[in-house]
């Protein structure tokens, strides 16, 4: 700035060094891109091992069970009992394989159309009917929208969240689901409610993070891959995911989709 003083112009500067400050951005961007990059390949690691992991395993389930069927009356029982073991933990592998092969294809299909939630629903219902009627479990849904979004990705979201809900229930208690929809300014806000066994409240957050499991595979068999897929699933399509739930009472799941069909890269 200019200032006059005894008939004379002073010229009055400030400067401000940002030299350093624009080296810690250029950093931290590349170090974005770095991330973004590992977790691009780790995601792809993840694929092609699920896949290429499928064909050995196959060859193993099918060999043991070719064993147990040809030999099970002219071995012993303590035979018998290790080739039940590895029937069971060949199918524990084929469950993680395929789910982490659902997780790592999230975000490699990018094309997003019109979803109807209801014959989504509609689908998972028709799929999970043995389970259903197993367990004498009721399932309803209100009229869901219509949403902009991978029809994959959504249904796979609907299913390992109403799949919980059948999976975590109480002893004695028939299993009573609900599904319901509002619209929001922007979004759509889905709610899945169930009368489990609840959920304590230090481990609400813990649960989306992969392999995090809250009880033994005796207790409540799984692969601690579904809710971090459904919360990859919605991230995805902009928006988020989290419960509200008390031990003995239930949980309720939200979720939000937005409506414009906004997708981010993962």
């Amino acid at each position: 700035s200019f200032t006059k003083q005894n008939d004379r112009y002073l010229f009055i500067a400030f400067i401000n060094d940002i030299t350093e400050r624009k080296k810690a951005a250029a950093e931290l961007s590349k170090k974005s891109d770095d991330l973004e990059i590992a977790n691009k390949e780790l995601e792809q690691f993840a694929y092609v091992a699920s896949h290429d992991l499928q064909e050995p395993l196959r060859t193993i389930s099918n060999f043991v069970g070719l064993l147990e069927k040809k030999y099970k009356d002219n071995i012993d029982d303590s035979a018998n009992e290790y080739i039940r073991f590895i029937v069971k933990a060949t199918a524990k592998m084929r469950n993680l394989i395929n789910d982490l092969l659902d997780l790592a294809r999230i975000g490699r299909d990018v094309v997003f159309k019109d979803v109807d939630c209801n014959e989504v629903m509609k689908e998972i219902l028709s799929e999970l009917e043995a389970s259903i009627v197993e367990s004498q479990a009721k399932i309803r849904f209100t009229p869901l929208p219509v949403i902009k979004g991978n029809q994959l990705e959504i249904k796979l979201l609907f299913q390992n969240l109403i799949s919980n809900s059948l999976k975590f229930k109480k002893e004695k208690v028939n299993i009573d689901i609900q599904v319901t929809a509002e619209e929001k300014e922007s979004e759509f806000l889905f709610a899945i409610k169930d009368n489990g066994i609840g959920i304590e409240t230090q481990y609400k957050e813990k649960i989306f993070i992969i392999f995090q499991r809250l009880h033994t595979s005796e207790e409540y068999p799984g692969t601690g891959i579904g809710l971090a897929t459904c919360k990859k699933i919605v991230v995805r399509h902009g928006g988020d995911i989290w419960v509200d739930s008390k031990v003995g009472l239930g949980s309720t799941f939200y979720f939000t989709i937005h409506k414009t069909g906004k997708q981010l890269e993962l």
